[in-house]
């Protein structure tokens, strides 16, 4: 699955200057330092497998879909809103 990834203009340039130097893609070295950063992430978290990822961006309904519901209500607010108009959405903007 590819997607779009915003990233500083400075690594940028750093990741294209490597990329000349290692004669390996751009594409090939931003995967291999996100998977090693992540690796190397000794960040305390609740990691969801590959399967729980890609159900949730596959999934528009939270209804019966464990990864969306383990999500709801991670996030304090009064204001309501509805995922899936969100989700929608996000997709007419692409």
């Amino acid at each position: 699955m590819a997607t779009t990834i915003r990233v500083d203009e400075n690594v940028k340039k750093q990741l294209k200057i490597k990329a000349a130097e290692t004669g390996k893609s751009q594409y090939e070295l931003a995967n291999k330092y996100i998977l090693e950063g992540l690796k190397n992430d000794k960040t305390p978290c609740d990691t969801m497998t590959i399967e729980e990822i890609e159900a949730l961006l596959k999934h528009d309904n939270p209804k019966g879909n464990p990864a969306l519901n383990r999500l709801a209500g991670a996030i304090k607010t009064d204001e309501k809103t509805n995922s899936v108009e969100l989700k929608k959405n996000s997709y007419k903007r692409s």
